[in-house]
């Protein structure tokens, strides 16, 4: 009866009545069902480990396949440069930026000349409430001073002599809320290393050598990551010693309102009715703890995070520049010049 039924079933399963009965017969079939059971699964794994090792296969010989880089004859470069022309305007030729964007203000309802440029570079439409909210320049020279004030241009010409001019790099550098994007757009509008157009150890969407950020993070402190960490933006594959980064710093008042509005990776205990809010209820510094590119680091307030990040930048020895974020408001004309020619 047990031979009887599994002989059936082997039977019912190939769509064949068994036509005959009998242990030996089930036996038999079973063991040949068993058997080719055996052969199509070997005959998969064999299959499936050969998809595998040609897969491998084909890694390792895309891997080493040298990798084709795109050429350009000098007829190509001589037109990419020139349309590159036709879009830079030299920032010493930008004598007045509202000439090109039509903005005249004629009526200056008594604003003092300093401030009317700045603004109308800007492309700000001058009017009576506007003139007076602002303060006057006597006012903004009596906090800044009538020039800027740029620190470690006698490292400039260290720069110069050390990285060549292809591999050349100038990008902004500074804790949050400091005009390091500012910084960024006039440099990526004024400033051009002409040798960047054909570098082979950096690219930039217009290929004039600024960047957006130092390869390590704009915002990292540059003691522990300054060639010791790698931006997820613009740091992949750069030489971090040719890099020369313009150092951003602001008013601590003005950018702790600024911190107060947009506080980025920065916590501490504040809210929109007590900011900055450098002490507790009893008196004691608000703890700060800011998250940098690779972690955490915590200070006893803003102020002390303002003060020790900075301190960190002006310890270092490697060519940069540190300029005010106010500076770049009142004379933004000269500071950038000033930045462009210091890279060449």
């Amino acid at each position: 009866v047990l031979w009887t039924s599994i002989d059936a079933t082997i039977g019912d399963q190939t769509g064949d009545m068994p036509h005959q009965t009998g242990p030996e017969v089930g036996l038999q079939q079973l063991t040949e069902k068993r058997t080719t059971d055996i052969q199509y699964q070997l005959m998969n794994d064999i299959a499936r480990k050969q998809q595998e090792q040609a897969k491998q296969e084909h890694e390792q010989a895309k891997q080493q396949r040298p990798k084709k880089r795109r050429t350009r004859s000098e007829s190509d470069i001589r037109r990419i440069d020139e349309e590159r022309r036709r879009r830079y305007v030299p920032i010493d030729k930008v004598k007045n930026v509202a000439k090109v964007n039509k903005v005249k203000n004629t009526d200056t309802f008594g604003v003092d000349e300093h401030i009317v440029k700045i603004l109308t570079a800007a492309n700000i439409k001058l009017d009576e409430e506007l003139a007076s909210q602002l303060p006057t320049w006597d006012d903004i020279v009596s906090m800044y001073g009538d020039k800027p004030i740029i620190h470690g241009l006698e490292t400039c010409q260290t720069y110069r002599d050390t990285v060549v001019p292809a591999d050349r790099m100038l990008g902004p550098a500074g804790i949050f809320n400091t005009g390091t994007n500012l910084l960024f757009e006039l440099m990526k509008a004024n400033c051009n290393i002409k040798e960047a157009m054909t570098s082979t150890t950096h690219r930039e969407p217009h290929r004039n050598g600024m960047r957006f950020q130092p390869p390590w993070g704009k915002h990292n402190p540059p003691s522990n990551y300054r060639d010791q960490h790698v931006a997820k933006f613009w740091g992949e594959g750069i030489n971090q010693t040719a890099f020369f980064p313009v150092v951003m710093i602001k008013d601590f008042y003005h950018w702790a309102g600024s911190q107060c509005r947009h506080s980025y990776t920065t916590w501490w205990d504040h809210d929109k009715d007590r900011c900055p809010n450098l002490v507790d209820a009893w008196n004691r510094p608000s703890r700060t703890t800011v998250k940098f590119g690779r972690g955490q680091l915590h200070y006893d307030s803003i102020l002390d995070l303002w003060n020790k990040y900075y301190q960190e930048w002006e310890e270092q020895t490697f060519p940069h520049l540190t300029t005010r974020y106010e500076d770049l408001l009142f004379h933004g004309e000269e500071v950038t010049k000033i930045a462009c020619d210091c890279v060449g």
